[in-house]
């Protein structure tokens, strides 16, 4: 899952956001759901359970690791899990956190 707009830029409750779900096989558009596909990128990745350690203290570390670095950010950052994070609890505990990048 990621948001379309930036912090900011809409209150948090008009914030657009993508979940994305993983299909094997064929899939088609219908209604509102729309088949994309995430192009190949370069990124920056945390791995961290939630129940332990603070999503905000992730995306500001990472944010000040690219603040140092040689690499910026080029997209908006994205939370990806290995399974249904409401319902599996697994999958909750190994939050990946991606954010694209890019050299400077």
């Amino acid at each position: 899952m990621y948001f379309i707009d930036k912090w900011g830029e809409k209150p948090q409750k008009q914030r657009r956001s993508v979940a994305a779900l993983e299909i094997k096989g064929k899939a088609y558009p219908e209604g509102r759901i729309q088949i994309m596909t995430i192009p190949r990128q370069r990124v920056v990745s945390v791995v961290f359970d939630p129940e332990l350690v603070s999503d905000d203290l992730v995306y500001y570390g990472i944010e000040g690791w690219l603040q140092y670095s040689k690499y910026k950010q080029v997209d908006t950052p994205r939370e990806v899990y290995s399974g249904n994070p409401w319902t599996d609890r697994k999958a909750w505990a190994n939050c990946e956190v991606q954010v694209p990048i890019k050299r400077k």
